[in-house]
């Protein structure tokens, strides 16, 4: 037996011995917890990943290896080595995702909402504790094509992560609140976003007009690099790379509004509340993100377009006023500034006059984004059911069960009617009640809790209660009841 014969023996045994030790964790979990399909069916993913593995590696170890294929054999261990580094990090965070530590009934009402905008297709969004304090949508586009390599070239059962699965992520400490979880209908977004062909679609206008930009204004001739063709793709990195994340971020926003309407706008609010931010980034565009203030200017847009501004005037005003401002703000006028540095060099003017073009042509990204946006989410009016019946609406009515600490799952309008309002309503008029009338239910608590343990604990109750309503709609749907 040659060295290498014995190091594919040596790498194969560590291989088999980390795969079964992640099966038993798996195992272990699914035996104490319960999971949601969603979750349950990306830890049978891996499971079966790892089954794959193990046969291979078995097979490889237990029959004598031609010398001439023993460094493709330990080319092979490398490639899953790479893989299983990405399944024992999902493998922990999957694990803990059982329906007590995740915002359980948001996250079905968001993947029945993604299964409608999506359809026919497929929709497994899994959503999982994040140490970050921050939302995000994870990338598996590297997981994606790995596995896709180790079917095609190492492994040829290896099952390829399905087209259909999204990995959600939110800060773990908050498993049990609904209104600041209305962020995941933004990483939702991204998810969609993904789906379509835009990004590909933006990289090649912007590739194109960059090129006619550079020609303009001889930015070659003025930075007489020792490479242009290396200068010159160096800069559609930088603007690539901005503008498409702009666009993506954009994209998502304008879901989660079309979807959920002041909800979300009002748990970015709350989001910015709890995270260390600098004020300078509210007209600042960063390497991934539009300025906060740009953001809310396409918020202020989309919620007039739902017909939201009265009610957001007379219910919070400080955020109408905020939103107005918002919308004033032009990058005509100058009003926002991107706060990366391109590589042109030290010449300012050059810089000056690349980020003026690329808010020009972001601008006009963003109207394709808009009109993307609309025909997916083509009938999506949260409006309608909290104002229906507007002598009595749905929204008042599950106002009026939270002032008396009562779950809003089914309400009784004046004649005895039962009504079930849907998640939407009951998040709306769930923020509006937590930003305006949560004194109207503590005054009727009778508690020897200072006011502020009487507030925190009233607001985790809130969240408890509009949970257990959105749960309860579900119920009803899923029985033909509504």
């Amino acid at each position: 037996m040659t060295d290498l014969d014995a190091q594919v023996k040596n790498e194969g045994v560590r291989i088999l011995r980390l795969c079964k030790d992640l099966s038993q964790f798996i195992l272990s979990g699914q035996a104490r917890k319960t999971y949601l399909y969603e979750t349950g069916n990306f830890l049978d993913y891996i499971t079966d990943s790892l089954k794959a593995i193990e046969s291979f590696v078995k097979e490889t170890i237990n029959k004598k290896i031609d010398s001439a294929l023993v460094k493709s054999r330990l080319r092979d261990f490398g490639d899953i080595r790479k893989g299983l580094y990405w399944l024992y990090i999902f493998v922990k965070e999957a694990i803990d995702a059982d329906t007590l530590s995740i915002p359980y009934s948001l996250t079905i009402f968001l993947n029945h909402t993604a299964t409608e905008l999506q359809k026919p297709k497929k929709v497994s969004l899994v959503v999982l504790g994040s140490s970050n304090l921050m939302y995000y949508k994870y990338n598996l586009k590297h997981l994606r094509n790995l596995t896709r390599h180790l079917e095609s070239t190492v492994i040829k059962d290896y099952p390829v992560l399905p087209e259909d699965i999204g990995v959600l992520k939110f800060p773990y400490c908050a498993a049990q609140e609904v209104l600041v979880n209305c962020i995941l209908f933004h990483e939702m977004g991204h998810y969609i976003y993904e789906k379509t062909n835009l990004e590909q679609q933006f990289l090649n206008d912007i590739e194109s007009n960059l090129t006619k930009f550079v020609q303009d204004n001889k930015i070659i001739e003025k930075l007489k690099p020792k490479d242009p063709d290396l200068a010159c793709n160096k800069l559609f990195i930088y603007v690539g790379g901005l503008m498409s994340s702009w666009a993506d971020e954009i994209f998502a926003d304008i879901v989660a509004i079309r979807i959920l309407g002041p909800a979300f706008h009002f748990a970015c609010l709350v989001l910015e509340q709890i995270l260390p931010t600098d004020i300078e980034r509210n007209r600042n565009f960063s390497r991934t993100h539009p300025a906060d203030d740009f953001r809310f200017k396409i918020h202020a847009k989309w919620l007039n377009k739902g017909i939201w501004d009265d009610i957001i005037r007379n219910r919070t005003p400080d955020v109408f006023e905020r939103l107005k401002n918002c919308e004033k703000l032009e990058f005509e006028k100058k009003d926002f500034s991107i706060s990366c540095e391109p590589p042109l060099g030290e010449d300012k003017d050059l810089k000056e006059k690349l980020h003026t073009w690329m808010f020009e042509e972001f601008d006009k990204m963003v109207v394709k984004v808009e009109k993307e946006v609309l025909a997916k989410t083509a009938g999506q009016k949260p409006i309608s059911d909290f104002n229906k019946n507007k002598n009595e609406s749905n929204d008042s009515l599950v106002t009026k069960a939270l002032e008396h600490g009562v779950v809003p799952s089914t309400v009784y309008d004046k004649k005895k009617q039962k009504r079930h309002p849907n998640p939407t309503t009951i998040l709306n008029s769930g923020f509006f009640f937590y930003l305006g009338n949560m004194d109207e239910l503590l005054e009727k608590v009778e508690s020897s809790d200072s006011d502020i343990d009487k507030r925190m604990n009233y607001e985790k109750r809130l969240n408890q209660w509009l949970a257990k309503a959105i749960e309860d709609w579900q119920i009803l749907l899923m029985e033909n009841k509504l």
